[in-house]
């Protein structure tokens, strides 16, 4: 069973080697989108891979919140299904690690065979907003900052709402975390309906944590979802009444990541996580993959 990992970094990139590494192995392949506004000297990531296929995707500009989330996390899908063969398709960010081995993570994969593992969590206020009217400005002007294309824009969502304008009619829209693990059945969906997936969520705000949802209640398939989750260990701080963010994890965080259904955890900065990392491979040297 083949697996393709996904990575989205934009910073950080001694903590996406060591990601790099850490999943370097025969039964994986590994695909990278490096963002279009970072300084990455692309040339330190060549022949860095010993056993996995690496490739690095074609650079956009991705803005937090905007569609071109949606449209990157589409793009690495897209190029690791052309590619084809894998079972199972991992997304990730440049700053996560996996906290067992590649053993273990086969082997559970290989037990839940056909499951798909995302987290969806509680609606939170204006979620419908978010799809239902257009955000024009987020992926040009706004991005994570609270400036005033910000205001403007909920402005122009209120106007939208009062002069009737909704994108969406009826059905639920379920959040998730989008850090999922799914299977090559869901990415096939995906791929065949990329342009529509691309046109639908053109304009909106934050939708890489709806589209993959709504395209799994529109075939049916809530039944695949695994009672797990997602399988990843994130820990949300709220550092301001607006900005929430994963914590930078540590050592103390190492009894979290031994529990058997956590397999990856989020997020590892340097030097700060530098024990971490090294507790985790001295664990998954050790380890023998041995699920039982």
């Amino acid at each position: 069973m083949k697996h393709a990992f996904l990575i989205i970094a934009h910073d950080h990139p001694e903590e996406l080697k060591k990601l790099i590494a850490a999943l370097d192995d025969s039964r994986n392949d590994i695909y990278v989108h490096i963002d279009k506004n970072s300084d990455f000297d692309l040339s330190q990531f060549s022949n860095i891979t010993q056993h996995s296929k690496l490739t690095l995707i074609p650079r956009m500009h991705v803005t937090w919140g905007g569609s071109s989330q949606v449209d990157v996390e589409l793009a690495l899908f897209h190029a690791a299904y052309d590619y084809g063969g894998y079972r199972y398709y991992h997304l990730l960010s440049g700053v996560d690690y996996p906290t067992k081995d590649n053993n273990y993570i086969h082997n559970y994969f290989k037990k839940h065979d056909g499951k798909n593992f995302i987290t969806c969590v509680p609606d939170i206020s204006r979620q419908r907003m978010r799809y239902d009217q257009y955000h024009f400005l987020q992926n040009s002007l706004i991005g994570k900052k609270r400036n005033l294309w910000k205001y403007l824009d909920f402005a122009s969502c209120e106007l939208q709402k009062k002069l009737g304008i909704h994108r969406r009619h009826s059905g639920d829209l379920i959040r998730y975390i989008n850090w999922v693990s799914i299977t090559d059945e869901i990415v096939a969906i995906l791929i065949r309906d990329k342009d529509s997936i691309h046109k639908q969520y053109r304009w909106t705000y934050c939708c890489d944590e709806i589209f993959l949802m709504d395209i799994i209640q529109q075939y049916g398939l809530e039944n695949t979802l695994a009672d797990q989750g997602n399988l990843r260990y994130i820990e949300w701080v709220q550092f301001s009444k607006r900005d929430s963010s994963p914590r930078i994890l540590t050592i103390d965080d190492l009894p979290a990541l031994e529990r058997p259904d956590i397999l990856f955890a989020r997020k590892f900065n340097l030097p700060q996580s530098e024990s971490l990392y090294t507790a985790l491979r001295m664990l998954n040297t050790t380890f023998l993959g041995d699920m039982e």
